[in-house]
């Protein structure tokens, strides 16, 4: 019989959070973007300060999108392993509202953050070769005298990240691999190794050709331990796993590891993504349920971006001070409204039934997004991790592009 310190978190299936969690971490990405859009670097926020600029809440809120993804798109595989739906439910959960977003983003954005006299139009070429394949477009230098100059939409890194997760998941269930639990723990002990190995030997590369196409490898290292955590999470039988015991541990390893060197790429992923799971679990937050009118946390992270970047060019414009904390009261309503309105205009027509019932879908989407393309904006929130290396030329926003994510 198990004492109540031994029980597990049961709550009935229903009864998550992951709809409220998902909308949290969207409007803490804003939050975090804050600090860096209106100084320059993420030095001053306040969890970059209280972990010694080793993470910012930006990062830790899209390691929570992977995580609370690989979990629920694992879980939505095995419960349908159907190619086509499973490819269907994807393709319009990612881009539907991310191709509105960047019509948007061209027809409107573009017009406005270019200094005068200075706006193209955006080429339809350059937007329909990277809107297919998940990044931002080319474009005219744009927020020229923004403390992030040529940073159009730096949050967009991660999202194709998130659909060859997508894809990753698919192949793994195609060959049977999900059903063989110790090689998907091999493979992410593996991958949190080669990640160790890269910031402590400085080992940066850019994946040549391939990195063009699947994306930049140290992006890898950082944000896939994060999505086969959630992954882990569901085949070694999800909720069941989760026991107060193991969470208070979990909290205090997590704790001692950000005084250890490189400690939290390990525990992060491990300890950082129990403890998720739990709040995700957790009865206490379940009265908020945030997804109640809709699951807006996607639109929210596509278009914060480039409301904070307006937001701060109307103040330099006017030749005021911004403060982060007043960047981010003024930017959050507007994203929030603007997420509302992605949802219910464009996202939730291209679910299917069972999918829209579920909020399935992304769990994502970012220094600039750890190592990410934040051109001239160093550590910002949405980055993979902040010990990564800056990314090659090619992947720096304003200049081809910053790679791009959920």
């Amino acid at each position: 019989m198990q004492t109540s310190s031994e029980k597990v978190i049961k709550q009935p299936g229903h009864a998550n959070n992951f709809d409220s969690l998902r909308l949290i971490f969207a409007v803490l990405v804003i939050f975090s973007h804050s600090f860096p859009l209106t100084r320059g670097s993420n030095l001053t926020e306040p969890l970059s300060v209280l972990t010694h600029q080793q993470i910012n809440f930006g990062n830790i809120s899209v390691w929570a999108f992977f995580i609370i993804s690989g979990f629920l798109i694992t879980q939505s595989w095995q419960r349908s392993p159907k190619v086509g739906k499973f490819l269907k439910r994807r393709i319009g959960r990612i881009y539907p509202g991310f191709a509105v977003a960047a019509i948007v983003t061209a027809l409107f954005v573009v017009p406005i953050a270019a200094e005068p006299g200075t706006y193209v139009p955006v080429s339809l070429q350059s937007f329909l070769f990277n809107t297919l394949r998940l990044q931002i477009f080319e474009t005219s230098p744009v927020f020229v005298h923004n403390p992030g100059p040529f940073a159009l939409n730096g949050s967009l890194w991660s999202v194709p990240y998130e659909f060859w997760c997508y894809l990753g998941v698919l192949s793994l269930g195609l060959l049977g691999l999900l059903r063989r639990r110790a090689f998907v723990v091999v493979l992410f002990v593996l991958v949190i190794a080669l990640h160790l190995f890269m910031v402590i030997k400085g080992w940066n590369p850019s994946g040549a050709i391939l990195g063009q196409i699947f994306g930049y490898p140290p992006f890898w290292a950082t944000v896939l331990p994060f999505y086969l955590a959630g992954t882990i999470f569901q085949i070694y039988g999800g909720q069941r796993l989760l026991k107060a015991p193991y969470m208070a541990a979990a909290a205090l390893i997590l704790v001692v590891s950000n005084f250890i060197p490189n400690g939290l790429i390990v525990t992060m992923p491990t300890c950082g993504a129990y403890l998720l799971m739990g709040l995700a679990y957790l009865p206490v937050l379940h009265p908020l349920n945030l997804g109640r009118f809709g699951d807006f946390s996607y639109g929210t992270y596509l278009y914060a971006f480039p409301i904070q970047q307006l937001l701060v060019q109307r103040a330099v414009r006017a030749h005021q001070e911004i403060s982060p904390w007043m960047l981010f009261a003024e930017a959050a309503p507007l994203t929030l409204i603007a997420g509302a309105l992605s949802w219910h205009l464009v996202e939730k027509h291209f679910l299917l039934r069972s999918s829209l019932l579920k909020h399935e879908g992304i769990g994502t989407a970012t220094r600039e997004t750890l190592s990410a393309p934040l051109s001239g904006v160093t550590h910002s929130t949405l980055e993979p991790h902040n010990h990564a290396a800056h990314p090659p030329k090619e992947h720096v926003e304003g200049e081809a592009y910053a790679t791009a994510k959920l």
